[in-house]
């Protein structure tokens, strides 16, 4: 069982939630989601207390985490919706039906081929059942980034003006934190979210831990002189859920670290501004993926773990 707190919020749950988060602070908004990102939730922002509230009526989260002096709340209204005064009745089979079909829906990101598969079904069987159960007008409400962000999401083309790339560290001394600010990277603009692409990569050499020997051991063991860079190119973007303010979605491409070269699917926060793009990935990561070797040998004589986390923060802007 894992536990997360943030503020006095704390959240303690066995399994991913999909989470839709009510915050009027930008700041403490995306925080909070980008906390439940990397605890392996999935988390959107609601634009507004109507569209939170919607998300208490309609199957499709989990939880609604949401800023109890947001304007426009009423809080009467939210605890009858939260603890009505008498007890519910037992869901009838078709409620119960609906209200599965909905989540299944909500695991395959809106994928009908695959919700049919899951639930035992055929396609066409469960095209009648989302039409019969509305639920058509339910994804519009509470998903509307994954039909619709991706078709109408117009993005800017841009370079990375500024950015970071780290890593948290686990050895036998410690925990450490391996960052850089020397970011370089493209995006590719486009009409539609899921048509970006681009690239995004760092040199080795830059990454400091603050320990000269543990930096030195660092550059060995990913041979930097022969492998100079750490790279992403993107090659897709899929189940974005929110709106361009904020958007969590998938994004797709190939990671190049060391001479090896995954396929990668990697969890981002997207804003979408006027001109500029703003994207954070956390992301797990072993090293022995990438035949790093020579793990027993930083610091000398200590041994570090190759489970690593990785953190990208990059502002892309025209240039």
């Amino acid at each position: 069982m894992n536990k997360y707190t943030v503020g006095v919020i704390t959240f303690q749950t066995m399994r991913p939630m999909h989470l839709l988060v009510l915050e009027r602070d930008p700041t403490r908004r995306d925080g909070l989601i980008g906390v439940l990102r990397s605890a392996g939730h999935q988390a959107a922002a609601a634009p507004d207390a109507t569209a939170a509230a919607m998300g208490i009526g309609v199957p499709g989260f989990d939880t609604l985490v949401l800023d109890l002096g947001y304007p426009d709340l009423d809080l009467g209204l939210l605890r009858q919706a939260i603890v009505p005064a008498q007890p519910g009745e037992p869901d009838s089979l078709a409620a119960a039906e609906r209200r599965h079909i909905a989540l299944t829906l909500r695991h395959t990101s809106g994928n009908k081929r695959q919700a049919a598969m899951l639930l035992g079904i055929s396609r066409s069987t469960l095209l009648n059942k989302v039409r019969k159960y509305g639920l058509i007008v339910a994804f519009a409400l509470l998903l509307p980034a994954t039909a619709m962000a991706l078709q109408s999401t117009s993005v800017p083309s841009g370079r990375v003006a500024s950015g970071t790339l780290s890593f948290d560290g686990h050895g036998t001394p410690g925990d450490f934190v391996g960052t850089t600010p020397t970011m370089s990277g493209e995006l590719t603009g486009a009409d539609s979210l899921a048509a970006v692409r681009g690239w995004v990569e760092a040199p080795v050499k830059t990454l400091k831990t603050e320990n000269d020997r543990r930096d030195r051991d660092l550059n060995k063991s990913m041979e930097s002189e022969k492998y100079p860079a750490i790279r992403f190119e993107l090659t897709g973007v899929s189940d974005a859920v929110g709106t361009g303010d904020s958007m969590t979605a998938s994004l797709h491409g190939r990671m190049q670290i060391h001479g090896v070269t995954r396929e990668v699917t990697l969890p981002a926060i997207i804003r979408i501004g006027p001109r500029d793009v703003h994207v954070r990935s956390d992301f797990p990561l072993n090293l022995k993926d990438y035949k790093i070797g020579g793990l027993s040998k930083m610091l000398g004589m200590l041994q570090m773990d190759e489970h690593i986390k990785v953190h990208v923060d990059l502002n892309f802007a025209p240039g």
